[in-house]
């Protein structure tokens, strides 16, 4: 029988964020004696991309060349080591090993794409003599806080607005007025967004419905051999709706939809940069295009405070002057989590095409990992 590896964490799902101590047991059963150099515990946060291009030459005899460029980034952002047994024979039977892990204060939130991941995982190593060693993995959810509350921005509503002249040539078609406006900046996993489309529709053409997408664009940054980028869109949420905005008239539509559990948005900088908009699409009939209207949409971990009220859809018109409150000097203070409900962790949307770490041998390898992050009901 082969050796049974178990461990035990003091957050049974695995999930931790940055600054955080882990700690656990590692309990590991052999079935026969081990000749080893050292056995150690690695506790390693990574982050990789990866792709390669190709592309072929002909020269002037006919001969065809295949060439292939290679484009890497690698990042490291811990590799705690610990030596828990010294060279010897490890004998049968169960083998207990306790570790404490503090990780940095800025890890980076742990996520998964086509080209490349951010990736923890703690492995317990058996260096063995004259042998290939055993190596024991679990991955982990590192997430970095990114609190809404901190940035004033976030409390403010968005709006994007947008014309266009509706004709199909020969014909004058007038013009149409569009806009799209959301309650707030910024959201978590498990809120709802609540949005409002305006139509001020002064053409002779009228629209055929609409079309919403919650959309995840993803950054790759390879550093070697050269700076490069390679990006991936994957529509994570698509509604549509018959509606419609006849000739002449205005009409304001409003909808909703739920945040999935997803990444949240990630520094720009980053080897891996996230980031999300809202986007809608209006059908026009007869030959007439379509037209297209977005927001950025900036996922976090910890919610408003004002955005968990549930505020009713919001029409795109201008905003009331907010009268001053009684207690004007509440605006400066930190916010409170006392009436903040613990989120639920939801494994991540899974990748159609996860990254496969050929660095790792196969045997070892995990692919289509999926982080647990908060979901907030």
């Amino acid at each position: 029988m082969p050796s049974v590896f178990l461990c035990n964490l003091d957050h049974p799902n695995g999930v931790y964020y940055s600054g955080q101590t882990i700690n656990g047991t590692i309990k590991l059963t052999t079935t026969k004696e081990k000749q080893v150099r050292n056995v150690r515990i690695v506790f390693l946060g990574e982050g990789k991309v990866k792709w390669d291009e190709s592309y072929t030459t002909t020269d002037s005899n006919g001969n065809s060349t295949t060439h292939t460029t290679y484009y890497r980034s690698h990042e490291v952002y811990v590799n705690n080591e610990t030596f828990v047994r010294g060279e010897g024979v490890l004998p049968v039977g169960l083998h207990t090993y306790t570790f404490s892990i503090t990780l940095p204060a800025q890890c980076p939130t742990s996520c998964e794409g086509t080209y490349g991941h951010i990736r923890y995982g703690i492995s317990l190593i058996l260096n063995r003599v004259l042998r290939f060693d055993n190596v024991y993995h679990i991955p982990l959810t590192v997430l970095q806080t990114v609190d809404l509350n901190l940035n004033p921005v976030f409390r403010l509503p968005l709006l994007a607005e947008d014309s266009a002249s509706v004709c199909c040539w020969p014909c004058s078609g007038g013009k149409m007025m569009y806009s799209l406006r959301a309650p707030f900046g910024a959201y978590t996993p498990g809120q709802v967004v609540k949005y409002a489309l305006a139509i001020q529709n002064q053409s002779m053409a009228s629209t055929n419905g609409y079309k919403l997408q919650f959309i995840q664009k993803m950054t790759f940054t390879a550093t070697s051999p050269s700076r490069k980028q390679k990006h991936t869109r994957t529509t994570l949420i698509k509604q549509e709706s018959p509606e419609t905005c006849l000739r002449l008239t205005n009409r304001i539509f409003k909808g909703e939809f739920r945040i999935p559990s997803v990444s949240p948005t990630t520094d720009a900088s980053s080897i891996i940069y996230v980031e999300y908009k809202m986007k809608i699409t209006i059908f026009m009939l007869g030959c007439h295009k379509s037209r297209d209207i977005s927001l950025p949409i900036f996922i976090g971990n910890i919610p408003l405070r004002e955005s968990l009220v549930s505020p009713e859809p919001v029409s795109p018109t201008a905003p009331e002057m907010e009268k001053p409150s009684a207690d004007a000097s509440s605006a400066d203070m930190p916010p409170s989590y006392h009436d903040l409900k613990p989120p639920s962790y939801e494994a991540a949307l899974q990748s159609e095409s996860p990254f496969v770490d050929h660095d790792v041998d196969k045997h070892h390898r995990v692919v289509g990992f999926r982080p647990l992050y908060p979901v907030y009901s």
